[in-house]
């Protein structure tokens, strides 16, 4: 791949806001900060122009004679997952041994949300953002377009970035998934999912993958990623066994669900690994469970880590090569799935 040439860093000013709106720059700054100044037709027209151009007021200005901000913005889903918080404490440490602050903004898996924060952030002029997953909305993508600023896309693969993205392919994850539990001799695996983008997007390869096999469609069950994490294990659960009880294992979208399930199934009395459980991520308790639960690892210090060292390598303005990296990632199997030669023994 032929490296991306450095971009200018000419974010929209208050004079290109008001050649744009027909105004002085002084009427601009006042339909801004001070609009009951200004007639209503200005405001509008000024408003008009920063949606047009996504010019971000400066909340710093009058403070700073240089564009080094030192600072990064960076927004993650939650910090509740271990897998976002090793991503982050790894983002943040590299960035700092190299004298840059971070703030941080919690984007609760809305894109949305993702939206009205950065606009807040642009505002403080950072020299950098890091973003976690590739879909962001039209807005979004215009104001990062107007900052001109290095942007990097964490934890999911797509080979065309807004500027550079470090991660992997969760439908290949998915795909990964079904495909074990199938050397594993299950026969009837489900999906235990939150219904977040990602997470659907591993589901989807689980299914594919299913379907390619000759397997039957596999059952899913979807909850709120939003609901409370207590009882989600459990609650899924009974919901399999209320609609699917043919199921013989299940691919959770967490290592925290997955620990439910594994709590619960003890409860209902299922015999684990007859009964199979896949989580996803290997977080910290994983191999501390009982019995220690197969999942998908993910390196999320080692997306951090590159993430940083690759926005630093553009706020330098160098480019990147590769502007897409994919870093993969690693079925992990342990007690809670059958070996192959378990299932083979018990045919």
């Amino acid at each position: 791949m032929t490296q991306r040439a450095p971009r200018s860093f000419s974010a929209p000013t208050l004079k290109d806001l008001a050649r744009l709106a027909g105004v002085s720059p002084i009427t601009a700054s006042r339909a801004l900060h001070r609009p009951e100044l200004v007639a209503e037709a200005t405001r509008a027209r000024v408003a008009q122009a920063v949606e047009q151009s996504g010019y971000v007021p400066n909340s710093l200005a009058g403070g700073l004679t240089s564009r080094q901000t030192r600072l990064v913005a960076a927004i993650v889903p939650s910090v509740g997952h271990s897998l976002f918080s090793d991503m982050l404490d790894a983002l943040i440490t590299t960035l700092a041994q190299e004298r840059y602050e971070t703030t941080l903004g919690i984007s609760s898996y809305d894109p949305e949300h993702e939206e009205t924060w950065l606009a807040a952030m642009l505002g403080r002029r950072p020299e950098g953002v890091v973003l976690t997953g590739t879909e962001h909305t039209a807005r979004t993508r215009r104001l990062l377009l107007n900052a001109d600023i290095p942007v990097v896309e964490l934890w999911d693969y797509t080979p065309h970035p807004l500027d550079v993205a470090i991660g992997f392919s969760h439908e290949d994850a998915g795909r990964a998934a079904f495909r074990h539990l199938a050397a594993c001799g299950y026969r009837s695996p489900a999906v235990l999912r939150a219904d977040d983008s990602r997470a659907h997007r591993r589901a989807q390869g689980f299914m594919r993958a299913a379907a390619e096999a000759g397997a039957s469609e596999p059952v899913q069950i979807v909850f709120s990623e939003r609901s409370p994490q207590a009882g989600r294990g459990r609650e899924a659960l009974n919901a399999l066994r209320a609609q699917a009880p043919e199921a013989d294992a299940v691919f959770c979208s967490s290592d925290a669900l997955a620990q439910g399930v594994l709590a619960h199934a003890h409860v209902l009395g299922l015999q684990v690994p007859r009964f199979g459980v896949l989580g996803f991520g290997d977080q910290a308790l994983a191999a501390d469970t009982i019995p220690a639960l197969s999942t998908v690892r993910v390196d999320g210090a080692c997306i951090g880590r590159l993430g940083a060292q690759a926005l630093v390598t553009r706020m330098r303005g160098a480019g990147v090569t590769p502007a897409a990296q994919e870093v993969g990632f690693e079925v992990v199997a342990r007690a809670s799935t059958r070996t192959p030669a378990q299932a083979e023994a018990g045919r």
